[in-house]
C-alpha cells in the first residue's frame, strides 16, 4: 500500500470524516448522496425532496469478497431407464478474493414525494356505435386493426361489428394531492452501502476495471434484497473511487471530465 492509501484509510476510520466525504457540509443539494442513491436504487416513482441524518453504521477496511464460481453441466444416462439431470455447482475460492479497500454502511433519512399510482376509477363498457374503420381505430389506438382483420378474414366494418363484442376499459389514476414536507409519513429511512477503492494514481482503464470487478463480485456474493417501500435495488454496494487531486493529469483528463466519465459508468469519483 502507498502512503496515500494508508492516510485515507486512517482518516476515514473516523465516522465524521467518512460522513463529510459522502455528504459534504457545504453541499446543500446533497449531490453526492443523490448520485450514490441513484447507483443503488431505482426510484422511478419517487422524487427526493431532502436528505438528512446521514450516519455511519459500520465500516470495514480491506474486506475480501469471494464471488461464487459456478460450474454447470448435464448428466446423461443412455442405458435404460434413460435419464437426464442438469447440474449446477457453486463454490468459493478463498485464495482469489476481490479486495475492497473500505466497505461502509450508512443510514440516512429521505424526504420523498412518492406517486403511489392509486386508482381512482375503473370503467369498462362495450363499444358498439362505431360506423367506420377509422372510427374503430380511434377507439382502440393500441390495436393493429389491419392485422386483426386479416387474421380473422374481416373485410368490412359491418363484418367487424358482427364478429365480436368489443370491450374498452378505462383506468383513471388518482391525482396526488399537494406535497407536505412536514408530514412524517414522507420521511423514509434508507441504507446506503459503499465499496470504496482508494488509488494513489490515476489510471482510468485500470480504475474502471477494478470498480466494475468489485461491483460484480459483491452482486454475486450478496443476494438482492428489496429496499424500503419495495424499492428496486440495482446493486448491493455503490462503487466509489477515491483519488488524489494532485494526480489529475490535466486537459483533456480534467477532474470534471473524469468525474463525468466515471459517473456515466455508474461509479462515483471523489478527489481529495
Amino acid at each position: 500500500m502507498s502512503e496515500f492509501v494508508d492516510q485515507q484509510m486512517v482518516r476515514l476510520s473516523d465516522p465524521a470524516q467518512l460522513t463529510a466525504l459522502v455528504d459534504p457540509p457545504g453541499d446543500a443539494n446533497h449531490a453526492r448522496v443523490r448520485g450514490l442513491l441513484n447507483a443503488v436504487y431505482a426510484m422511478e416513482f419517487a422524487t427526493i425532496r431532502g436528505v438528512s441524518d446521514v450516519r455511519v453504521r459500520q465500516s470495514e477496511f480491506q474486506r475480501p469478497v469471494f464471488p461464487p464460481r459456478r460450474t454447470a453441466g448435464t448428466w446423461f444416462q443412455t442405458m435404460p431407464p434413460y435419464t437426464r439431470t442438469d447440474l449446477a455447482l457453486e463454490r468459493h475460492d478463498p485464495m482469489t478474493p476481490v479486495w475492497v479497500d473500505m466497505a461502509a454502511e450508512l443510514g440516512l433519512t429521505l424526504l420523498l414525494d412518492i406517486d403511489a399510482g392509486d386508482v381512482q376509477s375503473v370503467l369498462t363498457h362495450e363499444v358498439t356505435d362505431f360506423t367506420t374503420l377509422d372510427d374503430f381505430r380511434s377507439r382502440f389506438r393500441f390495436l393493429d386493426l389491419d392485422a386483426f382483420m386479416a387474421k380473422h378474414d374481416i373485410t368490412t366494418v359491418e363484418e367487424l361489428r358482427e364478429a365480436f363484442h368489443y370491450l374498452l376499459t378505462e383506468i383513471r389514476l388518482r391525482f396526488p394531492g399537494p406535497f407536505d414536507p412536514n408530514d412524517p409519513a414522507n420521511q423514509h429511512r434508507y441504507d446506503l452501502k459503499l465499496a470504496i477503492l482508494i488509488r494513489d494514481s490515476i489510471d482510468v482503464a485500470s480504475a474502471l476495471r477494478d470498480a466494475k470487478l468489485a461491483r460484480t463480485a459483491l452482486e454475486r456474493a450478496f443476494s438482492p434484497v428489496p429496499g424500503p417501500d419495495g424499492t428496486e435495488v440495482r446493486t448491493p454496494y455503490a462503487p466509489v473511487l477515491l483519488l488524489p487531486v494532485a494526480a489529475v493529469p490535466g486537459s483533456p483528463l480534467t477532474q470534471a471530465a473524469l468525474e463525468s466519465f466515471f459517473a456515466s459508468e455508474g461509479v462515483l469519483t471523489l478527489f481529495v
